[in-house]
């Protein structure tokens, strides 16, 4: 993401004259260094973060800029009911980088080898892997090593196609890790590792695993829809190389759902910088935004960027927005949805 964020503060540079300078910094140290600063004037100007319980414990400590303002300015540049979910109590703290459904993405190279289609019950599923596993391929692509925040998608996953009120309950924390509809995900997963179906532990998701999709030596790779925009950087062309799906539920009370995120760009309330902030929230709605954001990240946060453009450019980006309506039951992330401590 590091060149993307140049050329977006090259472009807001030139645009609005608010130069803006990238810090690069792995995941975990990102996240602790970023509620450090953000109590100081060392506190940066924009920042991407999570919402959900992550955004509101900044809330609580006061540590963020209201945006209100800026959306009542500029919020005709983003789709209708945005703003709300990016609003604590009343007040609007952020804008979106990027909204993202949570899929299963699948690889055309070893599909076309066995002339399978996704599978569409959970026996199906389990057989697929298996399969895999007998030739040698990677079935899961899903690192705890170089990258170990991706160490809640399995799980997640897996809770939500077992029981979707039991995931909800779990994260708003009414029933406890020990409840038995969790020790049974538990016990899937520990299965699913048990079995060998997942990629090498170091595999990293931005270079190893679409490298392997690529190739044929590796099955899935359940990530946000971002994740296209990672494939196309690494030479994949959608649908010739890759398609997606939604796994299939295990039990009926598991029909139905799909895990979502919101990834929003904020205001250090703390900053030296902070008004400089909220003028490059300003450009962010502009069209020529939108166009590097679609352009290098495959993301369309703003209005700007139209369907028949998704469709042309990312057919299978239009297929996941075209399937949304099969599952009305849309569910904050993990990552998101449970409290932090």
């Amino acid at each position: 993401f590091q060149e993307f964020w140049t050329n977006m503060g090259v472009a807001s540079g030139e645009d609005a004259g608010v130069l803006a300078i990238p810090v690069d910094l792995e995941t975990n140290v990102y996240m602790t260094r970023i509620k450090v600063d953000l109590t100081t004037s060392r506190a940066p100007a924009v920042f991407k973060w999570w919402f959900g319980y992550p955004a509101y414990e900044l809330v609580k400590a006061d540590l963020l800029m209201d945006l209100s303002d800026v959306w009542d300015e500029v919020g005709h540049n983003f789709p209708v009911g945005v703003r709300e979910a990016l609003t604590i109590e009343g007040v609007t703290y952020a804008f979106p980088f990027v909204t993202s459904y949570w899929i299963w993405f699948y690889s055309k190279a070893v599909y076309n080898k066995f002339d399978l289609e996704p599978p569409e019950t959970w026996d199906e599923f389990m057989d697929q892997l298996a399969l895999f596993e007998k030739n040698g391929i990677s079935g899961i692509g899903n690192t705890v090593g170089k990258s170990n925040w991706t160490s809640f998608i399995v799980p997640m996953e897996i809770l939500i196609r077992l029981n979707v009120d039991a995931y909800l309950d779990l994260m708003a924390g009414k029933i406890h890790w020990t409840d038995p509809k969790v020790v049974e995900m538990m016990e899937i997963w520990k299965d699913l590792l048990d079995k060998g179906y997942f990629a090498p532990m170091d595999a990293t998701y931005a270079v190893d695993q679409p490298r392997m999709l690529k190739e044929g030596s590796l099955a899935f790779a359940p990530y946000g829809d971002w994740f296209g925009g990672i494939l196309q950087d690494q030479g994949l062309v959608p649908v010739e190389d890759y398609g997606v799906f939604v796994l299939p539920a295990i039990n009926p009370e598991g029909e139905n759902a799909i895990a979502f995120e919101i990834s929003p760009l904020i205001v250090g309330k703390n900053s030296a910088e902070a008004d400089l902030g909220v003028e490059w929230m300003k450009w962010y709605g502009t069209e020529h935004a939108a166009q590097i954001l679609w352009e290098q990240r495959r993301f369309a946060p703003t209005v700007h960027i139209s369907p028949e453009d998704i469709a042309k450019d990312d057919p299978i980006l239009a297929e996941v927005i075209g399937m949304l309506d099969d599952y009305p039951r849309k569910l904050i992330r993990w990552w998101e949805a449970t409290p932090v401590e």
